[in-house]
Protein backbone atom coordinates (compact mmCIF):
# COMPACT_ATOMS: atom_id res chain seq x y z
CA UNK A 1 0.00 0.00 0.00
CA UNK A 2 1.06 3.57 -0.61
CA UNK A 3 0.17 6.44 1.72
CA UNK A 4 -2.02 4.10 3.75
CA UNK A 5 -5.11 4.54 1.58
CA UNK A 6 -4.25 3.74 -2.03
CA UNK A 7 -3.86 0.40 -3.75
CA UNK A 8 -0.44 -0.03 -5.28
CA UNK A 9 0.04 -0.70 -8.98
CA UNK A 10 0.75 -4.40 -8.37
CA UNK A 11 -2.60 -4.83 -6.61
CA UNK A 12 -4.38 -2.97 -9.42
CA UNK A 13 -2.60 -5.18 -11.99
CA UNK A 14 -3.78 -8.25 -10.09
CA UNK A 15 -7.38 -7.04 -10.31
CA UNK A 16 -6.96 -6.46 -14.05
CA UNK A 17 -5.95 -10.14 -14.44
CA UNK A 18 -9.18 -11.35 -12.87
CA UNK A 19 -11.40 -11.40 -15.93
CA UNK A 20 -13.59 -14.37 -16.64
CA UNK A 21 -14.33 -15.68 -20.15
CA UNK A 22 -17.73 -15.20 -21.71
CA UNK A 23 -19.77 -18.22 -22.83
CA UNK A 24 -18.57 -18.08 -26.43
CA UNK A 25 -14.94 -17.98 -25.23
CA UNK A 26 -15.36 -21.29 -23.39
CA UNK A 27 -14.35 -24.39 -25.36
CA UNK A 28 -17.20 -25.72 -27.46
CA UNK A 29 -16.00 -29.31 -27.26
CA UNK A 30 -16.69 -32.16 -24.90
CA UNK A 31 -14.16 -32.38 -22.08
CA UNK A 32 -13.10 -35.01 -19.58
CA UNK A 33 -13.34 -34.26 -15.87
CA UNK A 34 -9.63 -33.48 -15.47
CA UNK A 35 -9.80 -31.04 -18.41
CA UNK A 36 -12.79 -29.22 -16.89
CA UNK A 37 -11.00 -28.95 -13.56
CA UNK A 38 -7.78 -27.68 -15.19
CA UNK A 39 -9.62 -25.09 -17.30
CA UNK A 40 -11.77 -23.85 -14.43
CA UNK A 41 -8.76 -23.61 -12.12
CA UNK A 42 -6.86 -21.59 -14.74
CA UNK A 43 -9.72 -19.05 -14.75
CA UNK A 44 -10.07 -19.08 -10.94
CA UNK A 45 -6.38 -19.01 -9.96
CA UNK A 46 -6.03 -15.18 -10.15
CA UNK A 47 -8.98 -14.88 -7.75
CA UNK A 48 -7.03 -16.72 -5.05
CA UNK A 49 -10.00 -18.95 -4.25
CA UNK A 50 -9.83 -22.62 -3.34
CA UNK A 51 -9.10 -24.51 -6.52
CA UNK A 52 -11.38 -27.29 -7.70
CA UNK A 53 -10.62 -30.95 -7.15
CA UNK A 54 -12.17 -34.15 -8.54
CA UNK A 55 -13.77 -34.73 -5.12
CA UNK A 56 -15.46 -31.32 -5.27
CA UNK A 57 -16.75 -32.02 -8.77
CA UNK A 58 -18.20 -35.36 -7.69
CA UNK A 59 -19.85 -33.58 -4.74
CA UNK A 60 -21.37 -30.93 -7.07
CA UNK A 61 -22.76 -33.73 -9.25
CA UNK A 62 -24.02 -35.74 -6.27
CA UNK A 63 -25.80 -32.69 -4.84
CA UNK A 64 -27.14 -31.82 -8.32
CA UNK A 65 -25.56 -28.36 -8.22
CA UNK A 66 -24.38 -28.97 -11.78
CA UNK A 67 -26.14 -30.99 -14.44
CA UNK A 68 -24.75 -34.46 -15.03
CA UNK A 69 -22.66 -34.71 -18.19
CA UNK A 70 -23.49 -36.84 -21.21
CA UNK A 71 -21.60 -40.02 -20.37
CA UNK A 72 -18.25 -38.92 -19.00
CA UNK A 73 -17.91 -35.85 -21.20
CA UNK A 74 -18.65 -32.34 -19.95
CA UNK A 75 -19.73 -29.33 -22.01
CA UNK A 76 -19.88 -25.56 -21.69
CA UNK A 77 -22.82 -25.68 -19.31
CA UNK A 78 -20.91 -27.68 -16.70
CA UNK A 79 -17.72 -25.64 -17.15
CA UNK A 80 -19.64 -22.37 -16.79
CA UNK A 81 -21.39 -23.65 -13.67
CA UNK A 82 -18.12 -24.77 -12.10
CA UNK A 83 -16.53 -21.36 -12.74
CA UNK A 84 -19.43 -19.61 -11.01
CA UNK A 85 -19.35 -22.09 -8.13
CA UNK A 86 -15.62 -21.46 -7.73
CA UNK A 87 -16.29 -17.73 -7.45
CA UNK A 88 -19.22 -17.97 -5.06
CA UNK A 89 -18.54 -20.93 -2.79
CA UNK A 90 -16.62 -18.83 -0.28
CA UNK A 91 -19.66 -16.64 0.41
CA UNK A 92 -22.62 -18.90 -0.34
CA UNK A 93 -23.35 -22.52 0.49
CA UNK A 94 -23.68 -25.06 -2.31
CA UNK A 95 -27.41 -25.22 -1.62
CA UNK A 96 -27.68 -21.44 -2.01
CA UNK A 97 -25.67 -21.55 -5.24
CA UNK A 98 -27.90 -24.36 -6.54
CA UNK A 99 -31.02 -22.38 -5.64
CA UNK A 100 -29.55 -19.36 -7.40
CA UNK A 101 -28.88 -21.42 -10.53
CA UNK A 102 -32.41 -22.83 -10.45
CA UNK A 103 -34.00 -19.41 -9.98
CA UNK A 104 -31.88 -17.81 -12.71
CA UNK A 105 -32.50 -20.63 -15.19
CA UNK A 106 -36.26 -20.19 -14.76
CA UNK A 107 -35.81 -16.69 -16.18
CA UNK A 108 -33.14 -17.12 -18.84
CA UNK A 109 -30.83 -19.50 -20.68
CA UNK A 110 -27.60 -20.95 -19.26
CA UNK A 111 -25.63 -18.89 -21.75
CA UNK A 112 -27.29 -15.60 -20.80
CA UNK A 113 -27.18 -16.32 -17.05
CA UNK A 114 -23.47 -17.12 -17.25
CA UNK A 115 -22.71 -14.07 -19.40
CA UNK A 116 -24.64 -11.82 -16.99
CA UNK A 117 -22.47 -13.08 -14.13
CA UNK A 118 -19.26 -12.70 -16.14
CA UNK A 119 -20.19 -9.20 -17.32
CA UNK A 120 -20.88 -8.04 -13.76
CA UNK A 121 -17.67 -9.64 -12.50
CA UNK A 122 -15.49 -8.26 -15.31
CA UNK A 123 -16.99 -4.76 -15.04
CA UNK A 124 -16.32 -4.64 -11.31
CA UNK A 125 -12.71 -5.85 -11.48
CA UNK A 126 -12.06 -3.55 -14.44
CA UNK A 127 -13.45 -0.61 -12.49
CA UNK A 128 -11.24 -1.45 -9.55
CA UNK A 129 -8.15 -1.94 -11.71
CA UNK A 130 -8.68 1.43 -13.42
CA UNK A 131 -9.97 3.55 -10.54
CA UNK A 132 -8.88 1.74 -7.41
CA UNK A 133 -11.16 0.66 -4.60
CA UNK A 134 -14.48 2.26 -3.86
CA UNK A 135 -14.49 5.22 -1.47
CA UNK A 136 -15.68 2.96 1.31
CA UNK A 137 -12.60 0.79 0.93
CA UNK A 138 -10.37 3.86 0.95
CA UNK A 139 -12.04 5.00 4.15
CA UNK A 140 -11.47 1.60 5.74
CA UNK A 141 -7.84 1.47 4.65
CA UNK A 142 -7.25 4.85 6.29
CA UNK A 143 -8.33 3.39 9.66
CA UNK A 144 -6.20 1.32 11.98
CA UNK A 145 -5.78 -2.32 11.06
CA UNK A 146 -8.19 -3.44 13.79
CA UNK A 147 -10.94 -0.99 12.80
CA UNK A 148 -10.45 -1.82 9.13
CA UNK A 149 -10.64 -5.56 9.88
CA UNK A 150 -13.78 -5.17 11.96
CA UNK A 151 -15.58 -3.03 9.40
CA UNK A 152 -14.48 -5.22 6.50
CA UNK A 153 -15.82 -8.32 8.28
CA UNK A 154 -19.11 -6.58 9.05
CA UNK A 155 -19.50 -5.33 5.48
CA UNK A 156 -18.77 -8.85 4.17
CA UNK A 157 -21.39 -10.29 6.48
CA UNK A 158 -23.98 -7.70 5.44
CA UNK A 159 -23.19 -8.13 1.76
CA UNK A 160 -23.61 -11.89 2.13
CA UNK A 161 -26.93 -11.29 3.85
CA UNK A 162 -27.97 -8.97 1.05
CA UNK A 163 -27.05 -11.62 -1.54
CA UNK A 164 -29.15 -14.20 0.33
CA UNK A 165 -32.07 -11.77 0.54
CA UNK A 166 -31.82 -11.04 -3.17
CA UNK A 167 -31.74 -14.79 -3.85
CA UNK A 168 -34.94 -15.23 -1.84
CA UNK A 169 -36.57 -12.36 -3.74
CA UNK A 170 -35.50 -13.89 -7.06
CA UNK A 171 -36.89 -17.29 -6.08
CA UNK A 172 -40.25 -15.73 -5.23
CA UNK A 173 -40.62 -14.27 -8.76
Amino acid sequence: MIEGDQMDSKQLENFAKMSLPKWDELPNIELHLDQVIDLANNYLRPLEVDLLTPTMMHNYLKQAVIIRPQGKLYGRMQLAAVIIIGCLKSILSLDEIKRGFEAELKLTSSRRAYNNFVNAFNEEVQRISQHGPRNLWNELLAETAVVSLQHSAIISMLTKKMAKDLLSDLEEK
